[in-house]
């Protein structure tokens, strides 16, 4: 019975342990080859705000040397606006290997440039959540 319960648990760590943050859902790249992708599986809609992870993941590591970037995403669809709520990078790729920052920037609304890929993406994300 102990060898049966035992094999059982190892079966099963394996199973559902992950090192990723989860199923990312490209959307589009910059000129730059900087990818962006959402967890579709994450969002939580909460009155008239959705709520999402998104993630860049850069061609070149940036000045800080980072290669990725997540962000949690407060996004108004009815007016068009966003908010960071919070902001971590990574020295690897698809917000894999260290953390190397983790802050909650200033509380304020934000709204995507005209023709940028955030207005693209948070575009797609309130045509397919609302």
């Amino acid at each position: 019975m102990k060898k049966i319960t035992i094999l059982l648990v190892i079966i099963f760590t394996f199973l559902f342990s992950t090192t990723s943050w989860g199923d990312w859902s490209y959307v589009t790249e910059n000129v730059d080859g900087s990818k962006y992708y959402y967890d579709k599986d994450r969002i939580r809609k909460s009155g008239k705000y959705i709520y999402l992870w998104e993630l860049t993941d850069y061609l070149k590591p940036s000045p800080y040397g980072d290669l990725s970037v997540t962000k949690y995403i407060q996004l108004d669809c009815s007016i068009f606006r966003y908010k960071i709520l919070k902001f971590q990078s990574y020295n690897n790729s698809m917000g894999e290997g260290e953390q190397t920052s983790n802050s909650t920037p200033p509380d304020e609304w934000k709204y995507p440039q005209p023709e940028s890929v955030l207005e693209y993406m948070y575009n797609k994300v309130c045509e397919e959540h609302q």
